[in-house]
């Protein structure tokens, strides 16, 4: 072969080696763009399901507490009309009556309250629980009635005003943080009242 011709192979190979050398460089930047692209999507990914997550953990905040609240409300007074019905205790009697008013009056509110907010549904009865407590209370006469009447409301008060104290520092939907807020000094009210109770 002459120098020519060498000169010449030479030339192709060396094409043909900085081609390949091109070719991998290409190679490689498209995978670590594929990789950063696809690192981009998974952190975008995560983030958005941690966002989601936050936002069902409050929405499943807020509906716990409009269920519990409007179960509370529902119970203090159908116990209390039950009181108003059976009880012949004076004192029990004018607690009841209170119950009824006040909590009629917290149940308008709360149902203001609800209907600005999307997406909520309070329960429409009592829980088996609380309908079991109310069934047996029902069985109940005399001064018998009387403490175990005077037990619920206590019993009762201590979880509505822990519910709604909790709500009214870290709930999430503003107007039934405001509710909340609200309601809790009248809660503390019965449950201070309900507390020092003699029959």
């Amino acid at each position: 072969m002459s120098r020519s011709s060498h000169l010449r192979a030479a030339a192709a190979c060396g094409a043909i080696f900085v081609m390949s050398i091109g070719g991998l460089a290409a190679c490689s930047k498209t995978t670590t763009d594929k990789v950063e692209d696809t690192t981009t999507s998974v952190v975008a990914d995560a983030s958005a399901a941690v966002s989601s997550i936050g936002a069902d953990m409050d929405a499943n905040k807020t509906q716990d507490f409009v269920t519990k609240a409007a179960i509370a409300n529902m119970f203090e007074i159908k116990t209390s009309e039950l009181a108003v019905k059976t009880s012949k205790n004076a004192d029990v009697l004018a607690f009841a009556k209170m119950m009824i008013k006040d909590h009629t009056a917290a149940g308008k509110k709360f149902e203001t309250a609800v209907a600005a907010t999307s997406g909520l549904t309070p329960p429409a009865a009592l829980d088996d629980d609380h309908q079991k407590k109310l069934d047996d209370l029902a069985t109940k006469t005399g001064t018998d009635f009387d403490k175990a009447y005077v037990d619920i409301q206590q019993s009762a008060h201590s979880e509505a005003v822990s519910l709604f104290d909790d709500y009214s520092k870290n709930g999430k939907d503003a107007a039934l943080q405001t509710f909340a807020t609200n309601t809790l000094p009248t809660l503390q009210a019965h449950k201070d009242k309900i507390d020092a109770f003699k029959e």
